[in-house]
C-alpha cells in the first residue's frame, strides 16, 4: 500500500503506534485492578490493529470525494467513518483476549476498560485523519507544482496542441520530501538513479526522492540525458572520462567523482550521442 511505502510515513506511524500503546497501559493500569503484564500485552495488539485500521480509514478517504460534500455531510461522513474504523478496531481486540485470555478476563477488559479503548480510539482516529489529510494535501499540491512550472509560456491553438503536450519536455522537478517541497532544476541534475518504485536525482546540492519510473524521465528530460544502464539516466554534461572496466566493459567517471557502470546498450547509444 502507498501509505507504509515511504519511511517517512512509517517512522511517523510507528511514533503514533508506540505512543498509543504506552498511553494506554498507563491511563487503563491506572483504573483497573487487573495485572499490568496483561494490559501492556492487550494494548501492544491493539496499537498494532491501528496498522489494518489506518488502511481502511486512508482508503476511505482517498477514494471517497468527501472534500465536494456539505459540512453537514462532512461531519456525518467522519462520524460514521469513526465508528466503522473504531468498532472493527474494538471487535479484534477483544477477539484477541477471547483466545488468548480467556472468556472471564475478555469480561472484565470489556467492563472496566470499555471506555477507555474507546477515547484513545477517538483521539487515534483524529491523528490519523488530520495526517491522511495533509499527506493528501501535499500530494495535490506537489502535482499543481509539477503542472505549473512545465506549462509552456506559448499556448499553442492548433490541432497539434494535444501531441506536443504527451512530448512536453521537463525543465524543473518538484520533489516531495517529509513536509517541505523542493524543486530540482533539471539543467542541475548529474543522474538518476532507480530505486524500486522510486527514482534517485543526484545533483550538486545533494540527492532527493521521487516517487516515479525511469521510463517517465527517460521520455521527458532533454536530449542531453542518456539512459546508460536499465538503472541509470546520466547528464552528458556532468561526464569527465569513459574508462574500460574489466573486459569489454565501460565505466563512467563523473565530474562529482561517481562511477557508473556502462551496459552495451547504453555504451552504444552514448558513443552516437557524442559522436564517438
Amino acid at each position: 500500500m502507498a501509505v507504509i511505502r515511504n519511511k517517512h510515513y512509517l517512522t511517523i506511524y510507528f511514533i503514533i503506534w508506540m505512543a498509543s500503546a504506552i498511553l494506554q497501559t498507563l491511563s487503563i493500569y491506572s483504573a483497573s485492578d487487573l495485572p499490568f503484564e496483561l494490559l501492556a500485552v492487550d494494548t501492544l495488539v491493539r496499537s498494532i490493529l491501528f496498522i489494518p485500521v489506518g488502511i481502511l480509514i486512508y482508503s476511505a478517504m482517498k477514494y471517497t470525494k468527501y472534500e465536494k460534500f456539505s459540512l453537514v455531510k462532512q461531519f456525518v461522513y467522519y462520524k460514521f467513518l469513526f465508528i466503522v474504523s473504531v468498532s472493527i478496531w474494538l471487535f479484534f481486540g477483544y477477539i484477541f483476549d477471547y483466545l488468548f485470555t480467556g472468556k472471564e478476563i475478555t469480561r472484565k477488559l470489556l467492563v472496566s476498560v470499555l471506555p477507555f479503548y474507546i477515547l484513545i480510539g477517538f483521539m487515534v482516529y483524529l491523528i490519523l485523519i488530520l495526517f491522511f489529510k495533509n499527506r493528501m494535501i501535499l500530494s495535490k499540491l506537489t502535482v499543481n507544482i509539477e503542472k505549473n512550472i512545465n506549462q509552456p509560456e506559448n499556448i499553442i491553438q492548433d490541432a497539434d496542441m494535444q501531441s506536443v503536450k504527451d512530448v512536453e519536455i521537463l525543465e524543473r522537478i518538484a520533489v516531495k520530501s517529509g513536509q517541505k517541497i523542493n524543486v530540482v532544476i533539471v539543467s542541475n541534475i548529474i543522474y538518476l538513479q532507480a530505486f524500486g518504485d522510486y527514482v534517485y536525482i543526484f545533483t550538486d546540492s545533494g540527492k532527493y526522492l521521487k516517487e516515479q519510473t525511469m521510463k517517465y524521465f527517460e521520455n521527458k528530460l532533454p536530449q542531453q540525458f542518456i539512459r546508460i544502464h536499465r538503472s541509470y539516466i546520466v547528464n552528458i554534461e556532468s561526464i569527465s572520462r569513459i574508462e574500460l572496466y574489466k573486459k569489454q566493459n565501460q565505466l563512467l567517471i563523473l565530474k562529482n567523482g561517481h562511477q557508473i557502470k556502462i551496459s552495451s546498450t547504453g555504451y552504444k547509444l552514448l558513443k552516437q550521442t557524442l559522436n564517438l
